[in-house]
């Protein structure tokens, strides 16, 4: 067997890499990672908050391996080289899912070129294009091809993207298909995505409010077949646990992502891009992408005369003069709107935002847009000895939460240039 080599974490503490997995993190594409900050500007709210993508894809990475073994541990194997197949897909899709990313804000996708220069389609470039085809075209895609298989780098992109574009690459050899599990453990209600940077952020930001219990959680995760398709599951044990995992995270958003120096930044960044357009536009080229990192825009904003990229450089940005939230009475949005024509009768600059919190999608998603999650509850009789059985429902119908915060949280700031 090869031996393992360790990368030390601050949150899960030593991390397994087996050599063929450190030859995809030493690539270019991931390395780039390192000079991307992970929650972008909250580190002008949260100093402590200068951790990269690099380690967050690192954790995920980590989760992922530890959420198979723990979901699998039973399950009929058709032999343990398709085991070893699947594993190893799922810890590549963990490593990589943000390997597309760009730097500092989602405000970036505002310089990105026409999907069509990336992969053909119409519309507006994401970051989740520039994935895709990181895995499947670029130099990277050939270093996973040459470790893994031909197969592994659609089978990679298809599980970050929740969709199988593989010939029937996930179906086990007694015929059930494990892709749905699989994906939603990359993205989805449950994911290692989320169990990591909840933990990681909160603690860089040096909050509380992504703290939840991650252990127990995944000690009572499990599958559940259905019709031949294998989804994640969540023993009934653990529901609570789960309960204050989606309500850590919406406070999480609420108090940090949604942080109103954060947004004022992330606005002053999309105002800059949006008037500049041509000084920093987003090459198409895979290879040249490798330079776009968080250095890569901040020496487009040192080097213009914008007064956006000003603002931003010397942190000077407009001054919040009001926020109103949606729980607030009439009286105060009737108020934000007369403010705003009070601005405008003025001539003074700028600008409104709104933002939303919300607690979750996964409720109102149909099943094409999401693999559903089941709540498996343990029959008694198990526990007094008599037949076993289980019976199981939709965690969307188990909890009660997703109805109690069915609305979104707005978020309403007006900003102004007062200095």
């Amino acid at each position: 067997m090869a031996i393992q080599l360790e990368i030390r974490d601050p949150i899960h503490g030593p991390i397994s890499v087996f050599p063929d997995e450190k030859r995809v993190i030493d690539s270019p594409y991931v390395q780039r990672l390192r000079g991307i900050k992970q929650t972008g500007f909250a580190e002008l709210a949260f100093p402590g908050a200068t951790h990269t993508r690099y380690t967050h894809s690192l954790g995920a990475f980590y989760l992922a391996g530890k959420s198979f073994d723990q979901i699998f541990k039973n399950f009929p194997w058709e032999s343990s080289a398709e085991k070893r197949r699947l594993r190893s897909c799922l810890r590549m899709a963990a490593l990589l899912h943000d390997v597309g990313h760009g730097p500092l804000s989602h405000a970036i996708e505002q310089a990105m070129p026409a999907r069509k220069e990336i992969n053909g389609q119409s519309g507006q470039a994401t970051h989740e294009d520039y994935t895709e085809a990181i895995i499947t075209r670029s130099s990277l895609a050939n270093v996973l091809s040459e470790v893994y298989g031909d197969d592994f780098p659609q089978a990679i992109a298809s599980l970050i993207r929740a969709k199988d574009q593989t010939k029937d690459f996930f179906k086990t050899g007694s015929g059930k298909n494990v892709f749905p599990i699989l994906s939603s453990l990359i993205s989805g209600e449950l994911d290692v995505d989320r169990m990591d940077y909840m933990a990681r952020d909160s603690l860089y930001c040096g909050t509380t409010y992504g703290h939840f219990d991650r252990d127990w959680i995944f000690s009572n995760l499990l599958y559940q077949e259905v019709d031949g398709q294998v989804f994640l599951a969540l023993d009934s044990r653990a529901l609570y646990a789960f309960e204050d995992f989606l309500l850590s995270r919406y406070h999480m958003y609420l108090i940090v992502y949604l942080h109103h120096k954060s947004v004022v930044y992330d606005e002053m960044l999309f105002q800059f891009l949006k008037s500049s357009s041509e000084a920093t536009k987003v090459p198409s080229d895979l290879e040249d992408y490798l330079r776009v990192d968080d250095h890569w825009l901040w020496s487009k904003l040192q080097a213009s005369k914008n007064p956006w990229a000003k603002r931003i450089i010397e942190q000077e940005p407009y001054k919040m003069i009001l926020e109103v939230k949606s729980d607030q009475t009439d009286e105060a949005k009737k108020y934000a709107d007369a403010l705003e024509q009070k601005l405008k009768d003025e001539r003074t600059s700028y600008f409104r935002s709104s933002s939303t919190g919300l607690l979750s999608k996964y409720a109102s998603m149909t099943k094409a847009e999401s693999f559903p999650i089941y709540v498996i509850y343990r029959d008694p009789r198990f526990i007094s000895g008599f037949k076993p059985g289980i019976r199981y429902e939709l965690l969307s119908e188990a909890t009660e939460l997703f109805d109690r915060y069915q609305r979104s949280r707005i978020i309403d700031r007006i900003y102004a240039d007062i200095r």
